[in-house]
C-alpha cells in the first residue's frame, strides 16, 4: 500500500510541476531607434540603423553596405558620456561584445546622432554623418 502511495503522490507533483508556467523574459525596453545613409569610402553609401535599449543598455547597429548583398549587424552595451561643455548634449559610446570601442555619436539639440571619428572628436568633412531619430512605431 505504501508503494502505491509512493507512485501516487510522484506522479502528482510531476504533473503539478508540469502545470507550472514560466514566465517568459521581458523584451528589453528601447530607448530610441535612428538612421539615415552614411558615407562609405568604396560604396554609394551605407544604409544604417542604430536602436538603443534602456534596460539593459545594449544596442543593435545594423548596416547595409548600398551594392554589397549582405547587411551586418553590430551589437553590444552602450553608454552615455557627460557634456564637455555647454553646447555639447554629451556622446552616445558603443562597446562591442569583445570590449572595445565600436562607434561614438554627438547628440544633436533636434534629437539626432552625429558619427564621430575613432578618436572621438567630430570628423571634420562636408559629408553628411548624421543619424535622425525616428519614432518608435516607424
Amino acid at each position: 500500500m505504501s508503494g502505491y502511495r509512493l507512485a501516487t503522490t510522484l506522479m502528482m507533483t510531476l504533473l503539478i510541476s508540469a502545470c507550472a508556467t514560466v514566465e517568459p523574459e521581458p523584451a528589453p525596453k528601447q530607448y530610441g531607434t535612428w538612421s539615415g545613409t552614411l558615407p562609405c569610402a568604396d560604396c554609394a553609401g551605407i544604409e544604417t540603423r542604430l536602436t538603443l535599449f534602456a534596460q539593459p543598455r545594449t544596442y543593435v547597429l545594423e548596416e547595409a553596405y548600398k551594392g554589397k548583398p549582405e547587411p551586418i549587424e553590430h551589437s553590444g552595451t552602450w553608454s552615455l558620456l557627460p557634456p564637455e561643455n555647454a553646447m555639447d548634449l554629451g556622446r552616445i559610446v558603443l562597446t562591442n561584445e569583445k570590449g572595445t570601442v565600436d562607434r561614438q555619436f554627438r547628440r544633436l539639440p533636434e534629437g539626432g546622432l552625429k558619427m564621430l571619428g575613432k578618436d572621438g572628436k567630430d570628423i571634420r568633412s562636408e559629408l553628411n554623418y548624421t543619424l535622425e531619430r525616428k519614432r518608435i512605431s516607424d
